[in-house]
Parts: C-alpha cells; sequence; structure tokens
C-alpha cells in the first residue's frame, strides 16, 4: 500500500487505477454471477456473490488508503476536492455490486424463459457500463502524466458520452422487466416479487454511479 504515496507524485489517477481494476473485477465476477443464477445454479451465484464481497471490501481498503495519504501540500493538476468525489461515485459501484449480488443469492427465485433473457440482458448491460470506468480513469491517469491532455480529450468525451448511451439502455430495460414482473405478478409469491423488485432496482443503482463517475471526470476536465 505505501507504493500508493509515490504513484501520487507521478499522477493522482494512479492510485485511482488500483481502485478500478478492484471495481471492475467485483463487475466481472457480477456478470458469471447472474449467468449462474439464470441458469438456476444457485449454489456457484451464491459462492460468486461472497467472493464479489470480498473483493469490494479490498476495494474499501483502497479507498480508505487513497483518502488518507492523497497530498495535501503539493501541486496536482486536479482540484484534491474534485478528485476525492470522484473516488466516492467510484466506489459506490463497488458497493452497488455487492448489495445486488448479495441481495440477488439471498432467494432462490424461479424465472421464466423470457424474464431470464432480459434480466441477463440488463445484468450485462449495465456491467458494460461500469467496464467503461477504467478506461476513462487510466486514459486520464496517461495524459495527465504526458500534459498532453487536451490532444486526448476527444478519448475521454467519447468513453463518457457512450457511458451514457449505455445507461440510458439500462433505464429501458429495467423499466420494461417491472412491467413484466407486474404482469406476472401473480406467478410469485410475495416474497420472490419483492426479491426480484429489490434486486432491479439495486441493478439500476449500479449503472446510475458508473454514469455518475462520468460526470465527475467532466467535472475535473473541465478544471484542468
Amino acid at each position: 500500500m505505501k507504493s500508493i504515496v509515490e504513484l501520487f507524485a507521478k499522477s493522482p489517477f494512479k492510485p485511482l487505477e488500483l481502485h478500478v481494476e478492484k471495481v471492475k473485477l467485483c463487475s466481472d465476477m457480477f456478470r458469471e454471477c447472474v449467468i449462474a443464477y439464470c441458469k438456476s445454479d444457485f449454489e456457484k451465484a451464491e459462492t460468486l456473490a461472497v467472493e464479489i464481497s470480498r473483493i469490494e471490501h479490498e476495494a474499501d481498503k483502497i479507498k480508505n488508503f487513497i483518502r488518507e495519504h492523497l497530498p495535501k501540500g503539493i501541486f496536482m493538476p486536479v482540484d484534491r476536492g474534485d478528485l476525492l468525489n470522484y473516488l466516492s461515485e467510484q466506489d459506490k459501484v463497488a458497493d452497488y455490486i455487492e448489495e445486488t449480488a448479495l441481495t440477488l443469492a439471498l432467494r432462490r427465485t424461479m424465472l421464466s424463459e423470457d424474464l431470464r433473457e432480459d434480466f441477463l440482458d440488463l445484468a450485462k448491460k449495465t456491467c458494460d457500463v461500469v467496464d467503461l470506468i477504467p478506461l476513462t480513469v487510466k486514459s486520464m491517469s496517461g495524459l495527465l502524466e504526458t500534459s498532453y491532455l487536451k490532444k486526448g480529450e476527444g478519448k475521454i468525451m467519447e468513453y463518457i458520452r457512450l457511458m451514457k448511451e449505455k445507461e440510458e439502455l439500462t433505464d429501458q430495460l429495467d423499466l420494461k422487466i417491472r412491467k413484466e414482473l407486474f404482469d406476472k405478478e401473480d406467478e410469485f409469491t410475495h416474497g420472490e416479487f419483492f426479491h426480484l423488485m429489490r434486486t432491479i432496482k439495486l441493478l439500476s443503482r449500479i449503472a446510475d454511479h458508473a454514469e455518475n463517475c462520468g460526470d465527475r471526470m467532466l467535472i475535473m476536465i473541465a478544471k484542468v
């Protein structure tokens, strides 16, 4: 962990890369968790949910270390407060992935084929938004390190545009699945219905915070 302090001198985004690696790993495992659940392999889904929780705790440790060691007395190309606000949003992505996975694994609810397909599609599209976060972080880190921000700003802006575009797709699919669930409400027990609705709501929060990362990045770009 002590190497993080040295990384700040090179680029304030280098430590964020360590954190976002954990976020990305949570996202990758979450895809597998949902696939297993939709195949009714509930034991595998539960195992993956527990592993996601472990990785999220590792991300929390990195987040806390960054907060405690972010330099106050040296010049940085981005505002310290903006960087911490960004870190908070990035960390919330991992938080909600963990909560969604654990919530999903709480109850073994059987899904019809059409619901399985849409639920899996929503999870994949949500992870597609998350997958753009490390690309923006690494691009920003590289640009600050080489002092060619304006030249490469277009690339970062494109990633952020894609985040917003893909997040809108999750909103559309979220609404579709909710409607399907209400239409099929009689097919589920009250507990099953609540479980699925809660999981879908949490899924949407993952995509929301991933998009927020893009918004926070824009704030930093505007001030450089």
